[in-house]
């Protein structure tokens, strides 16, 4: 999924028009007008305007980068290729075996599983799953794993 889409759809699971992101963003009269040339792929915001709508979103800014240096990144671009693609949460058995660390890796896909499986049951609605991708790995791992680096 690319960034605008991400960002539209972000924007509106939060309930914002454009121009509510905008005024989040303390962005001047044309910012509803910049946040559809993001959304459409017209433009692409700057990293740090890119940082700053992933905060005005309350979001992982990780979430609007496409990055692959830990196992967290690479669970999240697999998460967001499962929301877009509609793959059933289905993760091959090598891709697991691409990291050092299995037993971290192995937290982040239950969890992941968990979530799908709470969806499937209808447990949780399509909404309550996105905010859990917003927000995932969830601030207690987020926060375990940045004092392993």
């Amino acid at each position: 999924m690319k960034l605008g889409e991400k960002i539209k759809l972000v924007r509106k699971h939060r309930g914002l028009t454009q121009r509510e992101l905008g005024e989040r963003l303390h962005w001047d009269g044309n910012a509803a007008n910049r946040i559809a040339q993001y959304e459409s792929g017209f433009r692409t915001p700057k990293e740090s305007r890119t940082k700053d709508i992933a905060k005005a979103l309350n979001v992982h800014e990780e979430n609007f980068f496409t990055r692959a240096e830990t196992p967290e990144d690479i669970i999240r671009l697999m998460i967001w290729y499962d929301w877009e693609h509609g793959c059933g949460g289905s993760v091959p058995i090598d891709t697991i075996l691409l990291f050092d660390n299995f037993e971290e890796v192995e937290k982040l896909l239950k969890e992941w599983y968990s979530q799908k499986e709470k969806l499937r049951a209808r447990t949780i609605t399509r909404a309550k799953y996105l905010e859990w991708m917003l927000h995932c790995p969830t601030e207690k791992e987020n926060n375990k794993n940045s004092q392993h680096r």
